[in-house]
């Protein structure tokens, strides 16, 4: 009898909930909680120089518009894709767009481009390459444009050589920068 009065109260006691059980916090974030974000939007302006190697050397002026993704660890390893609108010399127009990879403070973009006839020249496209660094909001690329055809009437543009630097921020989409949320 002792045993079955002792078996029921241990059954009782087990039935309670414990008196130092935790309220649970609330679910939606706070903006000291939120995580290191790793997909990314950069927009800002372009500037440099650039030339061709058959004709002289002109200045660059326009803005870049980028997207970047980091899979593991932000600012790590990431992909992503660009897109530039630049003049050229204040003569013309130059467009390119395409993929673009990362790996910390190195990168490079491979894309096509499309350059505006201007005088005797056609409007040319082309293989856009351009191997980069980048240092915080600054970046210096060297870049190298293939024309593959032209487009209009006139002598298509030759290689094209520039040293094209940019200043970016990078807008996190998905979290934090460095602990400071945009969002």
């Amino acid at each position: 009898m002792a045993f079955a009065a002792g078996l029921t109260a241990t059954a009782v006691a087990s039935a309670e909930p414990p008196a130092f059980a935790l309220t649970p916090e609330p679910s939606s974030p706070s903006r000291g909680n939120l995580r290191q974000a790793k997909n990314f939007v950069g927009l800002g302006p372009l500037f440099g120089i650039t030339g061709h190697t058959d004709d002289t050397i002109s200045g660059a002026l326009g803005f870049e518009l980028s997207y970047v993704r980091y899979p593991v660890e932000a600012f790590g390893f990431g992909l992503g894709a660009f897109a530039q609108a630049q003049s050229v010399g204040f003569t013309h127009g130059r467009w390119a767009f395409g993929p673009q990879i990362n790996f910390m403070m190195f990168g490079a973009e491979i894309g096509a481009y499309l350059e505006e006839g201007y005088g005797n020249r056609a409007t040319t496209i082309g293989l856009h390459a351009s191997p980069f660094v980048s240092i915080g909001f600054f970046s210096a690329a060297l870049r190298i444009g293939v024309p593959v055809s032209a487009f209009s009437e006139g002598t298509p543009y030759g290689l094209d050589l520039g040293l094209i630097c940019a200043i970016k921020a990078p807008i996190p989409l998905d979290g934090q920068l460095f602990g400071l949320a945009f969002h």
